[in-house]
Formats: C-alpha cells, structure tokens, sequence
C-alpha cells in the first residue's frame, strides 16, 4: 500500500475505493500495536547496521555500526516513559536455550558498562617512562601514554555479532507475529461497524512535534 502526505494528512494512494484514512482511538490494543511497530523500526535499524558492517569500511565506521546496532536493540528493551509496551527479554526467548539469554546479557552489559557509560576496563589508558639503562643521570627523557579502546574487529569479536544478530532476527520475528495478532484483533472490533460509527474520528494526520511537544509522551 502507497501513502502521501499532504498538509500533514496521510493519503491512501493505491487502495481500491479507499478515500480516507482515519486514526484509530488510542485503545489498549492501538497503543499495543503502534508501540510494536516502532519496535519493528528499531529492530531492523540494529539489524541493518550490523548487515552493513564490511571489510571496505574504516574501523570507526564499522565500529560505529555495530554500536548503533547494540544501542537501537536495547531501546526496546526495559522501562520507557514512552512506550508502555517494551519488549520483554524472558517472553521473547522464552523457547530459547540458555545461551539466547546470556547473548542478550552480554551485549546489554556492553551497551550499559562501556558503549552508553564508561564503567568498564574494555576501555584502557597506559601511561609508562620511556628509559635508556645505559644513560648517565638524567634518566627521563620520555613519558609515553597510550589509550585502549578498540572493539568489533576481532574474528572472536565478529562470531560475537553473529550471534547478536540471530538475537535481533529472533526479536524481530516475535514482534512481526505480535503484530499480525494485533492487527487481526483490531479488524474484529470493527468489522461491524457503519460507516456512522465513524463519524467522530479524526483524519489520520503526520506532523513534526514542535520543541515543546519533543519529550511529552506520544499517548
């Protein structure tokens, strides 16, 4: 199905017979169901970014890559103000092994510790005198400092993101089934209905939030 907007209002543009699109009262179910779908957005950004991860970037860029993978993945995940409905990590692997649950906490300490905060020695700084034994007094003439903190390059490293990316296919499968029940769900409630019970819905509308409306909850 193809979309425009115009003045802020969606269009449906190839659906037969279709001239309106209304918004949908934001029940339990639709809160569900948008929340899903902003899941959905997010699971294929971390998965897409992982795909796009290759030997002809530069390491900063691969590495950025994979960072942004980890923290889009986890935005799903946990308590938000914003969506009511985060995923939950036990439901989704559920009828997965062990191992499942400990990738997931793996990256989610990474994310946590070293990618998001700065609470881990995978990050290093060296700082040593650099002597010569055979030197009369003075000794020093060097200091040398180094900082450590390279990451996603190793062939161990890379097997790592294979399995994270198996993760967010799995993530990514249980939320597309959520929202098939979902939506399915909707349907029902309204299948029924004349086109009279829809007279006090709004036209579905696409807007920019302004500066005061940026970090005020969607619904």
């Amino acid at each position: 199905m193809q979309f425009e907007v115009r003045d802020n209002t969606i269009h449906v543009l190839n659906y037969p017979d279709a001239d309106m699109i209304l918004g949908l009262p934001d029940s339990q179910y639709v809160k569900r169901l948008k929340d899903m779908w902003l899941h959905w957005w997010d699971l294929n950004e971390a998965k897409q970014s992982l795909e796009s991860m290759n030997s002809n970037n530069s390491d900063v860029v691969n590495r950025a890559l994979a960072q942004n993978s980890i923290v889009v993945f986890y935005k799903c995940f946990g308590k938000s103000e914003f969506r009511d409905n985060s995923l939950k990590r036990n439901k989704i692997l559920a009828n997965f092994p062990p191992e499942a649950k400990k990738v997931f906490d793996f990256y989610k300490d990474l994310r946590d510790k070293f990618i998001v905060h700065d609470e881990s020695r995978l990050s290093q700084a060296l700082a040593g005198v650099i002597l010569q034994s055979n030197k009369e007094h003075p000794f020093v003439d060097t200091l040398g400092t180094v900082a450590i903190a390279e990451r996603f390059k190793s062939p161990e490293e890379l097997k790592g993101l294979g399995s994270f990316h198996r993760l967010i296919t799995v993530a990514i499968q249980w939320v597309e089934t959520e929202i098939d029940k979902l939506g399915d769900l909707l349907k029902e409630q309204y299948k029924d209905k004349e086109m009279a019970d829809f007279q006090g819905f709004e036209p579905l509308r696409l807007g920019v939030p302004t500066q005061d409306e940026m970090y005020k909850k969607r619904y």
